[in-house]
């Protein structure tokens, strides 16, 4: 099924270990939404929205730990925009990390406002795709799941490397 909302992933890839210090995490920021595409029209209801990543799976000592060591929400500016969203990691199963981002109230997406979740992952994973699931309407009916797999951009590690 197709999704209602656009999404952007981006990676910045860690550095490298080196002798004087360990590896950086990766970060992965997945944009939702859209900013200046006005959409008043037909907005877009969300009450949840997924993100699994795969497992570092290059290091076996590293399969069995979870990928996230920290994620970071944006404040919102008001409860058409959910209110305020967490980040709730589910590690149970050592193949996928899934990452439920799920706003406090409906989200209302109608072109005007984009949010972006961050994501820091273990140095060790290597996939560039990530499959997304979205609850969303486009009606005044209730939420339908719908999942797709995003191929996400590499960015180039930059000097700020590790900061927001």
């Amino acid at each position: 099924m197709t999704l209602l909302l656009p999404y952007q992933v981006d990676i910045t890839p860690g550095s490298a270990a080196t002798d004087d210090a360990p590896p950086r995490y990766h970060q992965l920021r997945l944009t939702v939404g859209e900013d200046g595409q006005s959409r008043a029209e037909q907005p877009v209801r969300c009450t949840r929205i997924t993100v699994s990543v795969p497992a570092a799976t290059s290091d076996q000592r590293l399969a069995h730990q979870p990928l996230a060591i920290s994620t970071t929400v944006p404040s919102v500016r008001s409860s058409a925009q959910g209110q305020e969203w967490w980040i709730v990691p589910d590690t149970t199963d050592p193949a996928v990390t899934v990452f439920a981002c799920v706003p406090e109230e409906p989200a209302r997406f109608d072109g005007t406002w984009a949010i972006s979740f961050l994501i820091e992952l273990h140095p060790g994973f290597e996939s560039t795709t990530v499959e997304i699931t979205e609850e969303t309407t486009a009606d005044s009916g209730p939420a339908r799941s719908r999942s797709s797999r995003v191929v996400a951009s590499v960015l180039p590690a930059t000097a700020s490397e590790g900061q927001v």
